[in-house]
């Protein structure tokens, strides 16, 4: 009897837990400029993500907020990663062969972090704008040329 009680105990809390990390989880993508993106990391090891590597990242989420991009990642429990970055280069795409859920056309930013390291994020096309964030100038590097009108005489 009461070990049924404490195994039912258990079951609730895991369940509420669940639960919270599926609210907290909703409530981050459903956020406004928040995309979907893959990293890695395209110079020496940073000390802010240790663990990244130079094969690219599952699916996360990421959103700018000022001069900060915060990455949450994980699938269930909610690991919030801040980077302090800029946009080192402008926007680049990438072969959709290379980064896969990224859509048909992934486009890729580098960033310089706080420690000097770099961090490459890759997101699909259509979230160009909200991938550089407030570095809105890196967005339109690799735009395709407009036609020019000729000139009346």
């Amino acid at each position: 009897m009461l070990g049924s009680l404490v195994i039912a105990a258990f079951l609730g809390a895991l369940i509420a837990v669940d639960i919270a990390a599926y609210r907290s989880r909703r409530r981050f993508v459903r956020a406004e400029n928040t995309f979907r993106c893959r990293a890695r990391f395209c110079g020496y090891p940073s000390a802010v993500w240790p663990r990244l590597s130079r094969r690219w990242s599952r699916p996360m989420w990421a959103a700018w907020d000022d001069d900060m991009l915060v990455i949450r990642r994980g699938p269930v429990s909610s690991r919030i990663i801040v980077l302090r970055a800029s946009v080192s280069q402008g926007v680049y795409t990438l072969p959709a062969a290379d980064v896969r859920r990224c859509g048909p056309h992934p486009v890729a930013v580098c960033l310089l972090v706080w420690d000097g390291s770099r961090i490459e994020v890759a997101a699909s096309g259509d979230s160009r704008l909200a991938l550089v964030g407030p570095y809105l100038t890196a967005a339109v590097n690799d735009l395709p040329q407009a036609p020019v009108r000729r000139r009346q005489t």
